[in-house]
């Protein structure tokens, strides 16, 4: 009985668990398939607990999941795995603090199933696979109330919980401008209605302090692309978004009715929802991170659908109580059937490209740099060998010169091909001009996007000094002259 008790107490925790070991089994180990952002905090991580200079800090400040990434940087320095299984807890853990949060008010059941769906979603776990901000700011929204109950039981004292808000305010901002939603959040609260008068003062200056401390070591949001196509992202929560090229016809079928979904359900729930902060963080974060509708908005407009959607329909639905199961839930139950299994159907999908080694086309010419980089170190150091060997005088085992590449993805690429990356330089006003920028640089991966266009012409007027050695969909790989051999 003693046992039967323990196992239903802890029964949530217990799938939870679960769901994190059937998750953390289908991660990539592979240093491919990881947002940019991602890659940079964990990079640096990785510089700082090796202790070896690098690279990484030419790639601008990173964000605060530098902090998070650093004990993997001492303890498991260059397994990209060991980070990927912390952004896996930490989603967990904002699993589990949004269903506490949705539960109050009897509304258990749509905390159940607004959970259940978020953690099943194809577009959640891709971005825990990808190391996307996304778990940290639901991680973020989901301790606003916590942290602001804990303040109130300070009795009176500005003690840990105000530094813990105000280090949570520059948190999110530093990683996406949804993260604004928290600092805006507090200072709505503490402005028309404060907890406690004492406090007000306090907050009014050091929220807005910390936000632009944030955004002064950020330099703003460096690398975001701004101006996305929201319907990629409300798409991608079906299609986990691993699909590069344009938008389907199918996409526009899934992503416009999504959209209009947690449209309605953000006008019809603002008032609920701005009640408290968490819902108030969830609900300013979709209207902010629209500026840049990347898939971490995305995952942040799922978490809105569903912990203000699910409430709404069982609220209306609660006339229909007695009039049968089929009636009252029947229904209910067959949606949600309909959606785990596209949800399942598309994480199994991706299992299976995961285990062929599928690339999307970005990482796949990450992938041909790093297998060249490794096929000139294994050349060098059978040309070591061969040395030592014939007894030329030659220092054994010397190793070869540092390879400096220059990419529209320097984090990604450094931790692919364990090499110093440099992110691009501007586009000069000739060619001359631009080849000597590159000094010390000798190969260039170039995204073939619209703001890289004068920079590709200047390479392309180059001629014999510069030779293409790959090129995709998503851009090329050149080798600068005089340099190493070719890839």
């Amino acid at each position: 009985m003693k046992l039967r008790a323990l196992l239903i107490s802890y029964q949530g925790g217990l799938l939870l668990l679960l769901w994190a070991v059937l998750v953390g089994l289908t991660l990539s180990s592979g240093p491919y398939g990881l947002s940019e952002a991602g890659a940079k905090a964990l990079l640096v991580a990785w510089s700082i607990g090796d202790a070896v200079a690098s690279a990484a800090f030419t790639l601008g400040t990173p964000d605060i999941r530098a902090i998070f990434f650093l004990p993997l940087g001492f303890l498991w320095p260059g397994q990209v795995i060991a980070a990927k299984v912390l952004t896996l807890l930490v989603m967990a853990g904002a699993g589990a603090a949004l269903y506490r949060w949705r539960r109050r008010d009897d509304q258990a059941e749509a905390a159940l199933l607004a959970t259940g769906l978020l953690l099943i979603a194809p577009l959640t776990i891709h971005s825990i696979d990808a190391l996307s901000a996304a778990p940290f700011l639901l991680a973020i929204s989901a301790a606003a109330n916590w942290l602001s109950r804990l303040l109130g039981r300070e009795s009176g004292k500005l003690g840990g919980s105000f530094f813990a808000q105000l280090l949570m305010c520059a948190a999110g901002v530093s990683m996406h401008p949804a993260g604004l939603a928290y600092p805006a959040m507090l200072l709505f609260t503490w402005w028309r209605n404060p907890p406690d008068q004492r406090h007000r003062e306090y907050f009014l200056t050091g929220v807005p302090l910390a936000v632009l401390i944030a955004l002064a070591m950020r330099q703003g949001w460096s690398g975001m692309i701004w101006g996305q196509n929201p319907v990629a992202a409300a798409a991608a929560v079906f299609s986990s978004g691993r699909n590069e090229g344009p938008l389907s016809a199918g996409d526009w079928l899934v992503g416009v009715p999504l959209l209009a979904l947690t449209a309605a359900v953000a006008w019809h729930e603002r008032r609920r929802l701005l009640a408290d902060l968490t819902g108030g963080t969830l609900l300013l974060g979709v209207l902010f991170g629209v500026a840049a509708a990347d898939q971490t908005w995305g995952v942040l407009m799922l978490a809105l659908a569903l912990y203000g959607g699910l409430p709404w329909l069982l609220r209306a639905c609660a006339p229909l109580a007695g009039r049968g199961w089929m009636l009252e839930r029947g229904w209910l139950w067959l949606l949600l059937l309909l959606i785990c299994t596209a949800f399942m159907r598309t994480n199994k999908s991706d299992y299976e490209a995961g285990r062929r080694n599928f690339l999307s086309d970005q990482d796949q010419l990450i992938s041909d740099f790093a297998e060249g980089v490794n096929s000139l170190r294994a050349a060098d150091s059978q040309g070591a060998g061969d040395a030592k060997g014939a007894g030329d005088g030659k220092a054994p085992g010397r190793s070869s010169p540092a390879i400096l590449v220059a990419s529209s993805w320097p984090a990604r690429t450094s931790i692919a091909c364990r090499c110093d990356g440099l992110p691009l330089p501007p586009a000069a006003k000739d060619p001359d001009s631009q080849l000597a920028m590159m000094r010390g640089v000798s190969y260039v991966i170039i995204s073939d996007d619209t703001d890289n266009r004068a920079l590709a012409i200047n390479f392309a007027q180059l001629g014999p000094r510069i030779e293409v050695l790959s090129r995709r969909s998503a851009g090329a790989i050149l080798h600068l002259k005089p340099g190493r051999a070719a890839l």
